[in-house]
This record gives structure tokens, sequence and C-alpha cells, in this order.
């Protein structure tokens, strides 16, 4: 499942940001991104902000190139580099000034991270959010008390934030760490989803977070009209509003199809009275009906979207979008015709648990 390396990019950019405060001269400039490409002999690096602008980053053999390690926030402990063993996809925060605009900036010195940096960083994260992450959905919020109370399956538990928490809000149209925007615990509201990382009370019913990443999202049934794998576009009619909505799907959307037996087994668990701790086959490979659900969809193998066919039933999740009738899907579920019929909450009940990683956290990553 693809949502963030998570922290992976926001360690870095804390990492590199943290020192810049002693090193920075009064007046410089600076410019932070990942590295496209390395001209060695025109001494030259070309720049993807942070903000998507390009910038040449010019050197000169006064400029002093530092490698960073991961974890380190002292820049002095890091190790002088040359140019040329920059890379593509490598991040480095440049000081100097700039020029032509913001379009070129000398710089005067560079701290870098490598890819292999930011691999270990990820990595870390990912472990991280796996023991200790947890998603759910908001049933109540208060600011005033610092919790929040979630659903996570069928838990219920309260979310205090730390003081120095780090909160953030999914943009609009995308369930991309990368393009979540600082938030507040005052912004959170009951229906939202949410991921949390941080340690448990002894009776686990508590979580003391250090990072809270937050958003609205809807889960839908529909009935697909026509799909475009050019485009990577689907025309579907929502099952409840019985209105046409446009669906888009990127890299970042997560697509599955239960098989048969599997949707059946599902049905019998969330019709009405049933017994959803009752046992049941594993789903390829995966864990039984006992486990959690969304571990359990995640086990089962990607669909390709050239898969779907026009009057498929499907359940999916997506963002809420800018324009109401065109979202982008975060999961889909294919093959859920058993689940359709019986239960009326079962999109609801499945689609927000398998949200944002399902009841144990999941994987942060893959941006």
């Amino acid at each position: 499942m693809k949502f963030f390396l998570f922290m992976g990019l926001s360690v870095c950019v804390g990492i590199l940001s943290a020192p810049l405060g002693a090193a920075q001269a009064p007046g410089s400039a600076r410019a932070a991104g990942a590295v496209t490409a390395v001209d060695t002999a025109a001494g030259q690096i070309s720049l993807k902000t942070d903000q998507g602008e390009p910038v040449t980053v010019t050197t000169s053999e006064r400029t002093a190139i530092i490698h960073v390690p991961p974890g380190e926030t002292d820049v002095q402990k890091g190790s002088r580099m040359a140019l040329s063993s920059l890379s593509p996809g490598d991040r480095i925060v440049a000081l100097g000034a700039f020029s032509d605009g913001q379009k070129s900036l000398q710089a005067r010195s560079i701290l870098v991270m490598t890819r292999a940096d930011l691999s270990e960083i990820q990595q870390k994260e990912r472990a991280d959010w796996q023991k200790r992450g947890i998603a759910g959905t908001v049933v109540t919020a208060d600011p005033a008390a610092k919790t929040i109370s979630i659903k996570a399956g069928s838990r219920s538990l309260t979310v205090e934030s730390s003081p120095d928490a780090d909160i953030r809000r999914y943009a609009p149209d995308s369930a991309r760490f990368a393009d979540a925007q600082p938030g507040s615990l005052a912004e959170i509201k009951p229906g939202d989803q949410v991921r949390v990382l941080g340690n448990p009370s002894g009776d686990g019913s508590v979580v003391k977070a250090e990072k809270i990443v937050f958003g609205t999202f809807r889960q839908l049934a529909a009935t697909v009209t026509s799909v475009n794998p050019a485009t990577g576009e689907i025309q579907m009619k929502d099952l409840a509003s019985k209105k046409s909505l446009t669906l888009r799907v990127d890299a970042d959307s997560t697509l599955r199809r239960l098989p048969e037996p599997v949707a059946r087994m599902l049905a019998r668990r969330y019709q009405p009275g049933a017994d959803r701790a009752a046992p049941g086959p594993p789903a390829s490979g995966g864990r039984g009906s006992t486990g959690d659900i969304g571990q359990l969809l995640d086990r089962l193998p990607a669909m390709p979207l050239a898969e779907l066919k026009p009057g498929d039933a499907i359940m999916v999740s997506t963002t809420v979008g800018t324009d109401p009738g065109r979202v982008t899907a975060v999961m889909l579920l294919a093959g859920v015709e058993p689940l359709l019929t019986a239960s009326p909450t079962a999109t609801r009940d499945i689609m927000s648990g398998w949200n944002l990683g399902g009841e144990g956290g999941g994987d942060m990553g893959n941006q």
C-alpha cells in the first residue's frame, strides 16, 4: 500500500534544517530539495525545490559540500564530499546567494543526504509505524483537553497529543504525506480518518501521540460505468446518491479484488447480527478473518486497472476532492457484490477500517 515513505522526507528536512540557524549567515539564501542532475564539469547541480521550482546551484572550489549522516543534527560531525559524489535523488540544502531572480544560487555550502541515507530513514520510519502506529476513525475530538477518541477496528482508543506532536492534514485531492500541510487538533472532527504514532498505555486504551496525520475521506459503493486505463480514470455511479462520478486512479491508489470465496466469507461476517470474530479461511496466504481486515486486504495481490469492467461493483475510499464530481482513489476493492447484498453498512465498516492502513498502522511509505 502506498502512502508516504511516510516521514522520510519530513525527517530529512528536519535534520538538515535544524542546524542551519547557527550555520547560516545573516542575509544568505537557502534552496532545499531533490537533486535532479549533476554537471561536475560546470560545477552545477540541478535542483527541484520543495516548492516544485527548478533551481541551478552553482559551486566553486570554496563551496563546502558536507554529508550529514542519518540521525545526525550537528553539521560539525558531517564529512566533506566531492561534487562528483552527488547523484539524482539525493537531498540537499544549499546556502548562498540567489541570482537571476531565484533561478540560480551561488552556493557557499551544501548539506547532503544521499539516496541511501533517505532509504535508511524511510526503513526506520516504516518499521516504527508498523510497531507503534495505529489507524482509525475519529469518534470525538476535544481540542481543549488535547485528546481525540478513535475507533480502530473493534477497539476504542483515546489519543492524547504530546505538546510537541507533529500534526498534519491531508490535502483534499491527495492521500500522500508529501502533500499534507501542518494542521491542529482543532481541525480534527468526527468521521475523519487518522493515523497516530505513539506509545500506548499499559492496557492499550490510551496512546500518547508523537505524530498525527488526519484527513476527511469518502467511502462509497458504486457501479463501474466505464474504465480508461490510459488516463487512469473510472466513470462510476454512486449507489447511494445515484450520481455519476469520475474516479482518478494514480500511482498511490491501492486496488484489490476479493476472490469469491473470501467475499462470501466476509459477507457472512458482516451481515447484521453476525459474529465478526468468527473464524474464517485465510485470504491468499494472509491472515483469516480473526485477523485485521486491513491486513487481510493488503495481502491480496494488486489488481490492474484494466481488470475492471463496466457493471462491476466496487467499494472505494476516496479523497474529498476540490471538485465533488471528481475524486482520487485511495483504496478500491472489487469483487464485493456478496458484501453489498449482505450488509448496508459493509462499505463503511470495511473501507473505513482499511483506509490509511487498517487497524495495525501498516506501512507509511512509498512516496
